[in-house]
This record gives C-alpha cells, structure tokens and sequence, in this order.
C-alpha cells in the first residue's frame, strides 16, 4: 500500500476487499474502465493506476490532468456546459454595464447554434487538431471566413476564461483564418454637407457630433451635459468615457468599447450647436446631451431613422459608416498620422484604424476636389 504523502495518487482499502486511488483535491478513483478494484488484483491495478499518475506529474503534467484521464469529466467541463457557464458570466457583466448585450447576444447565438458540433467531448480534450477539425465542420456547411473567425474567437474566450479560473491548464493554439473585411462606404464632405442641411438643426447634434468627431453611437447616446467642459483657455472639450449598451433609451451605460477615457477637442460646428441648443443648467441634474422628443436619452432606432432619412438618395451608407468611418477617412486624406487617429477614435488595436488605409484609390478620389 503506498503511504508516500508527497505523492498526488494514494492507493487506500476502501472495504476489506476493495480499493480506492486517492487523488485528493482531484478525486477518488474506484475502477478502471467499469472493472472495480477488488481483491489482490484489484489492489495491484489500482496502484498501477496510483504509479502512472504520479509519474505523470514527474514527468510535468498538471495533476488535475493526469487525474482527469482515470476519473471521467464533470458535466460542467464538458464544451457546451462550459461554454454556457461562460455566457451565464457575460451576461452578469451585460447587467453591470460592462459587456454590451448585442456582443453577448451573438456569443450566445454562437453556442446554441454551433458549440454541440464538440458532443461530449471535455474542454481538456479540445486540441489544435479538433479544433481545426471543428473549423472544417464549419467550412464544410458553407460558413464564410468572416464568420468562421468569429466563432473561434468566441470559444478561444471561453477556454480563456477557463484558463483564468484554473479549469484548464492552457489554451490550445487556434489555427488562423484569413478574411477579407468589407470595405466601408464613405461619404464624402460634400455629401456630408447636405445631408446635415436636411436635419432640423436642433436635432442636429448627435449626427453633427458623429460626423465631425468620429463618436460610435452608443458613445453618442452616453453623453451627459456635465461630459462638456467648458474653458476659455484650453477650449472647449468633450470627455467620452461611456457608452450606451443597448438599443433603448433606459438601457445600461457601460465603459466604452476600448474600455478607455479620452477628452476630445470639440469641433467648432459642434460647439455652436451647443452655445444654441444645451441647457448648461442640465450639468448638475446629469441631463443627456442629445435629447429625444420627450426629454429622454436617445434611443439607437431614433437615431439610425435620423440618419436613413436625412441621407437618402445620396449614399448607402449606415449611420455607423457615414460617421465615423467618413470622419476617419477625411482625417486620414488629411494627413493625420495613424497613431492619432487611433487615439482619437478610441481604438485599443492599430489594426483597427488600418482599414482607413486599405480603402481603394477610387473611394479616395471624391475627396480630391477642394472645398467651397
């Protein structure tokens, strides 16, 4: 009977004629394979199993892995539990504003529409080999790379987290799946210019703010009267610190999506549509800066219907394109260095900002022809 303490298995009587492998915390092993350890023999495989574990973990295998081979896998290690476990803990985060439900409602979709591919198989077994075999899966039914990639991501997220918490050992290496990104439609100043002039001008601001700032929406949204400051000296700047994370008025405001603070001089079209419209006594009572038209925080439909009015017959281009993705673009024609771009856009990767230098010469022309 092995009574060494330093080691991980420990071969114990459990009755007069059977035995246990004690793998505390890991678990207790009593049979191998549905053959209970029972008798001599029984006594004999079972510390078998004892030696092959603890010359597993001499040999640099973590001991909840070499255990892991003789006692089964929980329910909640299983892919599809673990993965549902991961977005139970998303949507604590959605509720505190810190995760947006749209990203959350994707990765969810994700799991109820692509993780069963993984059956029964434990979060430790999945491997760079059955994850590509997963990825052919995917291919195989017709799913382009675009999405092929993001349903990677997603479970390389989930097996993070798991990692975080000490579930599993190590995240397997994802094989790389290249995709060509789907250039943005731009507008051009001209065209920006009268699509502004078809707003009433006091319910300009949040299309003046995206268009002339290269705010995202839901930053648009978040924006208080107290997040404009006021100074003579400095100018005027706006602080960009949150986010709406939801389509409706009363949703969650979060951090922004780079998670990052950042105070931003304030275009001068954009302060006279202030000087105009703000009640600056709203900055004490943490009033919104775009209103709807009963006083609320602006809701995402008002403003893409704002927007799909104002700009049609003139571009296709969506809110989120027409804004700061034209606003990036002009800022690039104008020689801004990439760098500043990225800080001001608020993007936590360059490669983000990179695709401003991937539009096509033939996008780019419309904004060769000078200004009136």
């Amino acid at each position: 009977m092995a009574q060494n303490r330093s080691r991980v298995a420990t071969v114990k009587r459990k009755t007069s004629s059977r035995w246990t492998v004690d793998c505390r915390p890991h678990g207790r092993i009593y049979s191998l394979g549905g053959v209970v350890f029972e008798g001599e023999s029984g006594r004999i495989l079972a510390q078998g199993v004892a030696d092959a574990i603890d010359l597993a973990v001499s040999k640099g295998v973590a001991a909840e892995d070499a255990v892991a081979v003789y006692v089964g896998t929980p329910r909640s290690l299983l892919v599809r539990h673990a993965y549902a476990r991961w977005i139970a803990h998303l949507r604590v985060l959605q509720e505190s504003g810190d995760r947006s439900k749209k990203t959350v409602d994707e990765y969810d979709r994700i799991g109820r529409t692509e993780i069963g591919w993984w059956g029964d198989r434990s979060v430790r077994d999945v491997s760079t080999a059955s994850i590509e075999d997963w990825v052919g899966h995917l291919q195989s039914r017709g799913l382009q790379a675009k999405s092929r990639k993001n349903y990677t991501r997603a479970l390389s997220a989930c097996l993070g987290w798991l990692n975080y918490r000490d579930e599993i050992a190590a995240v397997p290496r994802f094989p790389e799946i290249s995709s060509v990104d789907r250039l943005p439609t731009i507008v051009s100043p001209e065209d920006m210019d009268v699509i502004l002039s078809r707003i009433e001008y006091r319910a300009q601001g949040p299309i003046l703010i995206g268009a002339r700032m290269g705010l995202r929406p839901g930053e648009i949204r978040a924006l208080d009267v107290s997040d404009v400051e006021r100074n003579a000296d400095s100018g005027w700047r706006l602080h960009v610190s949150k986010a709406v994370q939801g389509p409706n008025s009363d949703d969650v405001i979060g951090p922004t999506k780079s998670r990052a603070d950042r105070k931003l001089p304030i275009h001068p079209e954009v302060r006279e549509w202030m000087e105009a419209h703000v009640d600056w006594k709203d900055r004490l009572l943490a009033k919104p800066l775009c209103l709807n038209g009963v006083g609320k925080r602006l809701a995402h439909g008002s403003l893409t219907k704002l927007w799909a009015r104002a700009r049609r017959g003139i571009t296709t281009a969506g809110l989120y394109e027409g804004t700061k993705h034209s606003f990036a673009t002009e800022a690039l024609r104008s020689g801004i260095p990439l760098e500043r771009i990225q800080k001001f856009l608020g993007h936590a990767d360059i490669s983000s900002t990179l695709i401003y230098a991937r539009i096509e010469a033939k996008d780019l022309e419309v904004f060769a022809r000078p200004r009136s």
